[in-house]
């Protein structure tokens, strides 16, 4: 999954291509500047690997005891 902090170069994920790609941002939504179709932030697959990275970072603190810096 591609990061960028100029919304020139961010791009978020087109279910239609099926590939990261720029896209343009309305009120309500955003949609995938080839194709037109709703995009998101994450593909499914990028979406469960994040997500699971997060819960073995979080079972990984509680077993440490480690406490999250504010």
């Amino acid at each position: 999954m591609p990061l960028s902090n100029n919304y020139f170069e961010d791009t978020k994920y087109c279910p239609c291509c099926r590939e990261y790609v720029l896209y343009l941002k309305s009120p309500k939504a955003s949609y995938c500047a080839d194709c037109g179709e709703k995009v998101s932030l994450f593909s499914a697959a990028d979406k469960h690997a994040f997500e699971l990275s997060i819960k073995k970072e979080k079972q990984r603190r509680i077993q440490n005891h480690d406490k999250r810096v504010s």
